[in-house]
């Protein structure tokens, strides 16, 4: 049994194209303004600096920060790529597991009305969804996984 065949597998289906390319598309600005500072409207930490700032006043840990910088940058470019869409959705996965936790006191709804102190979970909700039809059934077509399996460069 080859594990790599395993983790890259995926069908030529275009469903699950359109929802990698959404989940990439909108994870792609968190990671870019946690690593080099980019989209600086979407409040939060503004590059590596301050991202670590930021989520040590959290109490988050360095290493799981880092996780999350790495995990949302270079895991949207994956996904929208379609390369280890398995792999950079699950990474995703956990992370805005995490951030759904962080925001459950905030309530079901985004904060529409600027009524109250935060977000809702409802964006994590919906997020979560998409990456976990990745994370079950690949990457899909038009991806580098497809193409690996496709061309038969990794076989089972």
């Amino acid at each position: 049994m080859n594990i790599l065949f395993d983790i890259i597998q995926t069908e030529n289906n275009y469903v699950y194209l359109i929802l990698r390319l959404a989940a990439g598309i909108i994870i792609f600005p968190y990671g870019m303004q946690k690593l080099l500072g980019w989209f600086d409207d979407l409040g939060g930490g503004i590059g590596i600096k301050e991202t670590l700032l930021q989520m040590k006043a959290k109490k988050i840990p360095v290493f799981i920060t880092w996780m999350i910088i790495i995990g949302q940058s270079l895991g949207s470019i994956a996904l929208i790529i379609g390369c280890f869409g398995r792999i950079a959705a699950m990474g995703n996965f956990i992370i805005f597991s995490g951030a759904l936790f962080m925001h459950l006191p905030d309530g079901w709804t985004l904060n529409w009305l600027k009524k109250k102190k935060g977000e809702g979970i409802e964006y994590f909700v919906l997020l979560l969804a998409i990456l976990l039809i990745i994370v079950l059934k690949g990457s899909g077509t038009f991806s580098v996984d497809y193409w690996l399996i496709s061309s038969k460069f990794i076989t089972r």
